[in-house]
């Protein structure tokens, strides 16, 4: 019997390794022999072992498998390794199940070198896993002529070598195996056209997909049921194809039909039927649904709240090797969630679930050795592990390495800045953006970006695109209307601070008309999405009483929120106010404020922040040394607070002499306000010998160093003869020089000089004469003030026709104060129409002159109700922006409309008009028969 065996294997033996024929050499694999008839007889003995198995006569079942293994039959030999795998036969043989799955394998039986294959691929009874031995033996296999191992080796490099090459190398793999009839392979593919970048093409993956399918490999329908859930979003067909896929058995489909559920995608949030899904998903084996049920019990979604069947879902998936049951443990761990507070475990768990490719976890490892929590503070293994969540698809990890890199080496800073933004990460992008912007850096597609992003609904691509076409940049120019656009819908979107910056353009009223109503609104819809930015800004307003009833308090209550969310700003404003209240206490929380920004970085405050050292803390040496920091950093004002501080005699060691040296010093570097100081104590004297000569030649380098209004006082030197001679030509000429520096009108700047006594006499005629010339020109302002010397025949005979004729031609050019004197002169002439259509134009500019006179005209015009409206929507504009006679209108309108009798509301404005100093309100508060209290 065993020689008739022996035999027989022998001839089995050489059978099966001559299986393959001469194949050409660009086909892959080859085709079989017709299996021989004693190969037949061979198998016949195997399935004789089962038959033995099956009746338990294992002695049996072991004597023709150990016959057949002697002889190198390789099936027999796979046979024992699956035997001993199942815990059985251990004393028939001698060896390990991996041992005889090697010598099977060694024989080049194709299902023993699959089967190892996959072993060490997934590792598990003793092995570990080892992803270079299982392609190996995947290879073998190939070559041997086997399609599936082309499909499991192609899958090996889409789930582990996300890279071009990567990807690539599984195209070439599950395209020949493909050829051969895989199914599995056609699955494949259409990952390959799913995610590598370069490859693909969404289009042809769904087709992979549904041939894959089609063709009977049924797991594909996931497949497809993640591509319309996750890439070409499609909810619909998502349920679809994710039912299909449920109904195959995928668990891992029962679980994303779970999450859409959850999330609301394609059909309301419904936790209970999540609930539902995750708990089929986990009975069919699916280890995610661990993690996803364990989440709504933690947080009581969709069932009641139970942190210990949290616990026990959580703890199953970290068993079955769930990442994220490995991570949200982790979190509760880390944060005490629900219980016991324990660092040490949680980072343990996040260990686990970086192991297994979770991105939040690998975050938090770096997190933990950026900050030494729990780790030996290290930036290096901060950024290994940043970069590992990074890779992993975190796009805000990116962000953190670029932020450690930023200081050493702004180019890998830059790139990683990019990766994220690139990745869906907003803050990447507005750093990114910040940052080349500071750099004046042009080489990356930052515009192109930031549409992209916009695009996928990202609400700082839209605010920093509005930036871009606020101020300009990156190829851009100054665009309102794209600013505008973007900004608004960043707003939409939940991005506060466009608002702000919106309502900043509206109350800067550069790039548009100024509309301070505008402003506020955007500044209150800021402030109701919480922007420090429009805090602050909403503050200033109630702080000025722009558009808002002046409130202080409310002012404060606004700048202690922006500061708290770091606002520098409102850190100074806050700080301002309470400084300026003179009591101990207030300047302490004053100077507390300047100190919080000054760490900020915020150089601005240095020379306040100094005062502080100076006065409260009565350390003017440590002033002194704050002040020299800043001249450092290019602080011009530092250098004055410094010679202030030694000319009130804070310091022993130096005398008012040393002040003038250093402001001197300060000037001959370029220090325009260094200059202008000097000029000060030399014009005043007092502290220094008064001298106006010196004085001259300081305000004449202030100058040079850049500071054109100095050529004010130039100008009045040489009027009046202080430090020179009188000389009324060298007056105009600085005059000039300063309208010129500031692209004003010359003849025009001249000429208001002499208008209003502007550091040179009050002079009419000459105002006129420089006025002439400028109209000329076409100058807006010149023509207007024209209007008005021959409106009110100053130092000329009154010329009504000329008057129209000026302030029209300057109103047409946009002037608004034109505009409203045009309008008002018509009026008084009767021409209703024609008045009433320019001081609309003027109003529309927000001159609030305008608002007045409307105001009135539609008071005093006509009782009807129409009119009155207008009257009050105008009067109530007036009284807004603080006009008294604004203020005194809207109340007398009131008091008519309540027959004769003042309301609340008209008492209010009133007593608002009388503490402005409005005669008329104080009169018609003290003829009243009500009674009002008010400050004075």
């Amino acid at each position: 019997m065993k020689f008739f065996t022996l035999a027989l294997v022998i001839v089995l033996f050489s059978g099966c390794k001559s299986l393959s024929n001469h194949v050409e050499p660009d086909l892959m694999f080859v085709q079989e022999n017709d299996i021989s008839g004693d190969a037949l007889v061979a198998q016949s003995y195997l399935l004789l072992s089962q038959e033995a198995n099956r009746l338990n006569n294992h002695d049996q079942e072991f004597a023709l498998l150990n016959e057949l293994a002697e002889h190198q039959y390789a099936p027999a030999q796979l046979a024992i390794s699956k035997k001993l795998i199942s815990g059985h036969g251990a004393e028939y043989v001698d060896g390990t199940a991996l041992e005889w799955a090697q010598k099977a394998v060694d024989n080049e039986y194709i299902p023993a070198i699959l089967y190892l294959a996959k072993w060490y691929q997934h590792g598990g009874e003793g092995v570990e896993a080892d992803l270079t031995k299982a392609m190996e033996l995947y290879a073998k296999a190939i070559d041997l002529g086997d399609p599936s191992a082309a499909t499991e080796l192609g899958y090996i490099f889409l789930n582990h070598w996300r890279t071009d090459k990567g990807y690539e190398t599984a195209q070439a793999l599950l395209a020949n195996a493909a050829y051969y009839g895989e199914a599995k392979a056609l699955c494949g593919l259409g990952r390959v056209y799913q995610n590598a970048s370069k490859l693909k093409n969404i289009v042809k993956a769904a087709e992979y997909f549904e041939v894959s399918y089609i063709r009977g490999y049924k797991a594909c329908a996931f497949e497809l049921g993640y591509l319309y859930h996750k890439v070409a979003i499609d909810f619909e067909l998502a349920h679809h194809w994710y039912g299909k896929a449920a109904s195959a058995g995928s668990a891992d489909a029962l679980n994303n039909l779970g999450m859409m559920h959850n999330n609301g995608e394609g059909a309301e949030i419904d936790f209970v039927k999540a609930q539902q899904y995750f708990k089929k998903a986990s009975e069919f084996g699916s280890a995610l649904s661990f993690g996803n049920l364990g989440r709504l019990y933690e947080q009581g979604k969709g069932v009641k709240q139970d942190i210990a069947q949290a616990i026990k879902y959580y703890e199953r998936g970290v068993e079955l090797g769930d990442a994220q049951s490995m991570h949200n443990l982790g979190s509760m761990f880390n944060e005490g969630s629900g219980v016991e507070k324990n660092r040490q475990r949680a980072l343990a768990l996040f260990e686990q679930a970086t192991l297994r490719g979770n991105r939040f976890s690998a975050f938090n490892l770096g997190n933990a050795y950026l900050y030494g929590e729990g780790k030996e503070q290290s930036n290096e293994r901060a950024i290994e592990y940043y970069l590992k969540s990074a890779n992993q698809g975190y796009a805000a990890a990116f962000c953190q390495v670029a932020d450690l890199e930023l200081a050493n080496d702004w180019p890998k800073a830059k790139s990683y800045y990019f990766e994220g933004a690139k990745l869906g990460a907003g803050i990447c992008a507005e750093k990114l953006t910040n940052y080349m912007r500071i750099r004046n850096e042009r080489d990356l597609p930052i515009v192109t970006l930031l549409i992209s992003l916009a695009n996928r609904g990202i609400a700082l691509a839209y605010r920093e695109l509005g930036i871009i076409y606020h101020y300009g940049g990156f190829g851009e120019e100054v665009n309102f209307l794209k600013a505008k656009e973007n900004y608004l819908r960043a707003g939409e979107l939940g991005e506060g601070m466009a608002y702000a910056n919106l309502g900043y353009i509206y109350e800067e009223g550069k790039l548009v008309a100024q509309d301070l109503q505008i402003a506020a609104s955007m500044y209150v819809k800021s402030v109701e999405q919480g922007s420090a930015l429009g805090q602050n800004n909403l503050a200033s307003f109630y702080s000025k009483g722009i558009v808002f009833e002046q409130d202080i308090p409310k002012a404060i209550e606004l700048y202690e929120l922006a500061a708290n969310g770091g606002n520098v700003f409102a850190m100074v404003n806050l700080a301002d106010i309470f400084w300026e209240k003179k009591s101990h206490a207030l300047s302490q929380r004053a100077c507390e404020l300047y100190k919080k920004a000054y760490a900020l970085n915020y150089d601005d405050v240095i020379t306040k922040y100094s005062q502080c050292l100076t006065q409260l803390d009565r350390d003017p040496q440590a002033a002194y040394r704050l002040l020299e920091g800043g001249l450092q950093k290019g602080c011009d004002a530092c250098v004055v607070k410094q010679a202030e501080i030694v000319l009130a005699g804070k310091l022993d060691d130096k005398t008012e002499q040393d002040a003038i040296q250093i402001l001197q010093q300060a000037s001959e570097q370029g220090n325009a306000e260094a200059s202008v100081k000097l000029a000060q104590l030399y014009e005043a004297g007092g502290r220094i010998e008064q001298e106006y000569e010196t004085a001259l030649y300081w305000y004449h380098q202030a100058v040079k160093n850049g500071q054109v209004d100095a050529l004010n006082k130039v100008a009045e030197f040489h009027w009046y003869g202080k430090g020179t001679s009188r000389d009324e030509q060298s007056a105009v000429q600085a005059i000039s020089q300063l309208a010129e520096a500031r692209n004003y009108n010359v003849a025009s700047f001249v000429g208001e000089h002499y208008y209003y006594g502007v550091n040179i006499d009050e002079d009419i005629s000459k105002a006129r004469q420089y006025f002439l010339l400028a109209a000329k020109q076409n100058d807006d302002i010149a023509l207007n003030n024209l209007g008005v010397i021959y409106r009110d025949g100053l130092r000329v005979k009154v010329d009504t026709a000329r008057a129209l004729d000026y302030f029209k031609r300057s109103a047409e050019l946009g002037l608004a104060d034109a505009m409203y004197n045009l309008g008002a002169l018509n009026l008084q002439l009767d021409q209703t129409s024609i008045g009433l259509e320019w001081l609309l134009k003027a109003a529309n500019q927000n001159y609030s002159q305008s608002f007045l006179l409307l105001g009135k005209y539609y008071a005093s015009h006509s009782a009807n109700s129409t009119s009155q409206i207008e009257a009050a929507k105008w009067l109530q504009l007036a009284a807004d922006v603080r006009l008294p006679e604004g203020m005194y209108q809207l109340a007398m309108l009131l008091k008519k409309q309540n027959s004769n009798q003042l309301t609340p509301e008209a008492a209010k404005w009133l007593k608002e008009a009388a503490l402005s100093g409005h005669e008329a309100a104080m009169m018609e508060l003290e003829e009243s028969a009500s009674v009002f209290s008010y400050e004075n």
